[in-house]
């Protein structure tokens, strides 16, 4: 037995503008509430979206600046020796001899009586520099005294006076005898 053949579906009209308007009726008259139950959390989740896009792309905007602005470089400042202006005044060790001799010219030039000039010279130490003690015993006038020591320590940058003592035989005598200690300063022998 052979079955009757089926029935061909009819060709499909071409789709107008009316045929589309009752389509879209009759899915909304039979599916309305399935259509707004999946449309309008749809809709309210599109424009929540598009609210928050402007927001976060000047948001990334700014981290993206960020990453790619290198950090600010700091130079460091070269470290600075402190001890730069000691190390300034500090005499060559070959000019102690020089400064032992002007020490005694210098006084006699002044009108004072030097006895004699002793001097002692120390060793380096761990700051590398080294000391030469100048002893000058004279006599004279105290103001004198006094003007020549510190015109010394003017002429020699190196120089320091480590010590006066004064001794005078009378209160009414107008000389005195003076220990002059002074410490020239010197660069460390290489």
């Amino acid at each position: 037995m052979k079955m009757p053949a089926s029935p061909k579906p009819a060709a499909r009209a071409p789709l107008t503008t009316q045929g589309l308007r009752l389509a879209l009726e009759l899915l909304l008259a039979r599916h309305a509430l399935a259509l707004i139950a999946i449309g309008l959390p749809a809709v309210v989740l599109l424009w929540l979206t598009l609210a928050q896009l402007p927001a976060q792309g000047r948001e990334l905007a700014s981290l993206r600046a960020r990453v790619k602005a290198p950090p600010p470089v700091v130079k460091a400042a070269p470290p600075q020796d402190p001890m730069a202006p000691f190390r300034a005044v500090l005499q060559p060790d070959d000019a102690k001899m020089e400064v032992a001799r002007a020490l005694w010219n210098d006084a006699a030039a002044a009108g004072l009586q030097p006895a004699r000039v002793d001097y002692r010279n120390n060793p380096s130490n761990a700051a590398g520099f080294s000391r030469f003690d100048l002893t000058l015993p004279v006599a004279g006038p105290p103001d004198v005294i006094r003007q020549f020591a510190f015109s010394l320590l003017e002429r020699h940058p190196g120089l320091a006076l480590e010590k006066i003592e004064l001794q005078r035989e009378a209160a009414v005598q107008d000389q005195v005898e003076a220990q002059l200690a002074f410490v020239l300063l010197l660069e460390a022998p290489k």
